[in-house]
């Protein structure tokens, strides 16, 4: 890599150029409704119970309670959250169901169970409960649906040989750079509309969180989606440049992103060391940008910026030097 090569106004351009590109081209407006239909129907199923427990207790009581809604979102969601987190296997979630209330409180009295507690009550009670599910959700489900848009950064015009023209103006490395740019600025925008679309319907119709509350919630949830995307666009960008289809640059980029974390999962089962394959990517990390302790998030964000850059290296060193 020749850093003299590299030019911010021809990467700005090009970044620019192809972000405005994504909104026009199929890959863009087809990763923009996966995005919104997936991020507003995972919305709809953590808000849709809430929303009838409400009309529930008002037909019955005749008022509204939030701070009854608001225990029973915290009750439901704790041992579903402690299970997502990994705090909790599924084998301790029946034993806990099993064992009588008075059991149950004493076994949850000791210090490790109150360490891993503290992070499903941040989640559920210092911070908006039904915001909290939701970015779980998104942060796990995001990374399957962003192949869509960065699968087809520069395999396209590789394989019509349309670079040609473009490198009589510019070189390989402002081409690479720029169009992850544009992939990513792209990204955070339809982040940025799925996040404000869910924050502003919790606002104006569900009422159960002060509104400074949900609106600093938001922000650092959009921001956990916007760093959590770039490691796996970088990851399409290894493969836009090593392969001449895009048809099989989304495959392949499918079965890298869901592999690892499948591979992970299964071979997990039999070999307790085999869940360390889901730190190839950011699946090992990403649920801590959710983490209580500063030193957690920073951390996870630090690793998916680090993953961003490995990649992105990775991917510039083929497209440098393959026949374009």
């Amino acid at each position: 890599m020749n850093p003299k090569t590299l030019n911010a106004r021809h990467i700005w351009l090009i970044g620019l150029h192809w972000g405005r590109h994504a909104v026009r081209g199929g890959a863009g407006l087809v990763y923009l409704m996966i995005a919104l239909v997936f991020g507003l129907s995972v919305a709809h199923m953590v808000i849709m119970p809430v929303e009838q427990l409400m009309t529930a207790q008002q037909r019955e009581m005749g008022t509204k309670d939030p701070e009854i809604i608001r225990g029973t979102i915290v009750a439901v969601g704790q041992p579903i959250l402690r299970f997502v987190l990994g705090l909790r296997s599924m084998e301790d979630l029946t034993r806990e169901n099993d064992v009588p209330e008075r059991s149950k409180a004493q076994s949850t009295a000791g210090g490790d169970t109150a360490r891993a507690d503290r992070w499903t009550n941040f989640l559920l009670e210092k911070r908006p409960a039904l915001l909290s599910l939701i970015f779980l959700v998104l942060v796990f489900g995001m990374p399957f649906a962003i192949s869509f848009l960065a699968f087809n950064q520069v395999t396209g015009d590789i394989q019509s040989h349309g670079l040609r023209y473009l490198l009589l103006r510019t070189e390989r490395g402002n081409i690479y750079f720029g169009r992850f740019l544009g992939t990513a600025a792209f990204s955070t925008a339809v982040m940025a509309v799925l996040i404000a679309t869910i924050t502003l319907y919790l606002g104006l119709r569900i009422r159960l969180y002060p509104a400074g509350a949900l609106a600093g919630w938001a922000l650092h949830g959009f921001l956990v989606l916007a760093i959590l995307m770039l490691p796996y666009i970088a990851v399409c960008s290894i493969l836009s440049a090593s392969v001449d289809s895009p048809f099989l640059s989304l495959v392949l980029a499918k079965l890298v992103i869901g592999g690892v974390l499948l591979f992970s999962i299964l071979g997990g089962l039999k070999w307790e060391t085999m869940k360390l394959v889901r730190y190839a990517l950011p699946w090992g990390w990403q649920n801590h940008l959710l983490h209580p302790d500063p030193s957690h998030w920073l951390g996870a964000a630090l690793a998916c910026v680090l993953y961003t850059g490995v990649f992105l290296l990775l991917g510039y060193a083929r497209f440098e030097t393959r026949d374009l």
